[in-house]
């Protein structure tokens, strides 16, 4: 093999080592955790609420709602009657990991079908395969459910009722092996619960299950959801200044470490 011929290999290698580890490294960038939807209810663009993350899933909503003052500038009011929907999205499809939170003042509810639950985010509109809530009342608690996970996780970690006309604090995680439910920043319930999530294609709703059952009566803010689970302290960060979206180290900086333990 001549000079010139040992060079074109050389460089060839280099080449195609730097387009592989390029691919890999978007690839993990793209991956990475991340923040999936935030809904700040600041503005409404007709019946419209933007998404503030990377993602645009705007949530539009129906029936009667307004913006009243919030926790955090404003808040969209509902009437028991009323919703958003946003549109299924592959962004939206979490399997790994989730934390779910919003702010919410709730009242008693305004009756109609369903009234023992006011759901504040649902992923689809009937008890299915896919589907996780996060319920600001249920029965007399609050509850993050997920349909996939074993039948002991569905209804065994209610915690203890928001609905007392306040702004309180309500998120909910899983990680893989364990629900935990927070109130105002605080560890409310926790439950081992490991399975396997899967991904559906309804539409994500915000105040309602389907759209025509379990309406909030009340008020929503700071919607938020992350395909991961915050830690405690990142909840608490994200609870007293929703504006900083809480990432891991930088997105970039998780993929890097990502890439060298593979």
């Amino acid at each position: 093999m001549n000079f010139w011929t040992k060079r074109y290999s050389f460089f060839t290698c280099v080449g195609m080592y730097i387009i592989l580890f390029g691919t890999v490294l978007l690839t993990g960038i793209c991956s990475a955790d991340d923040l999936i939807l935030h809904l700040s209810f600041d503005e409404l663009n007709g019946d419209v609420a933007p998404d503030l993350s990377d993602y645009g899933n705007d949530a539009e909503f129906n029936g009667k709602h307004k913006l009243v003052d919030g926790k955090f500038g404003k808040a969209i009011e509902l009437d028991g009657a009323s919703w958003g929907e946003v549109e299924d999205d592959d962004s939206l499809h979490v399997v790994d990991g989730i934390t779910v939170q919003f702010w919410a003042n709730i009242k008693a509810s305004a009756g109609g079908p369903g009234s023992d639950v006011q759901t504040g985010v649902e992923k689809g509109n009937t008890w299915k395969a896919g589907l996780f809530t996060l319920a600001a009342w249920y029965r007399g608690g609050s509850l993050l459910q997920f349909f996939d996970l074993p039948d002991n996780c569905r209804e065994h970690n209610i915690g203890d009722s928001i609905q007392d006309e306040t702004w309180r604090f309500l998120a909910g995680t899983w990680d893989g092996t364990t629900i935990k439910l927070y109130i105002d920043g605080e560890l409310n319930k926790e439950l081992e619960c490991k399975g396997k999530l899967t991904a559906n294609n309804e539409p994500l709703y915000i105040g309602a299950r389907g759209g025509n059952q379990r309406f909030v009566n009340g008020a929503l803010d700071e919607i938020k959801i992350y395909d991961y689970a915050l830690t405690q302290d990142e909840l608490m960060m994200d609870m007293e200044n929703p504006v900083a979206d809480v990432l891991p180290q930088g997105k970039l900086t998780t993929t890097w470490a990502r890439i060298k333990t593979k």
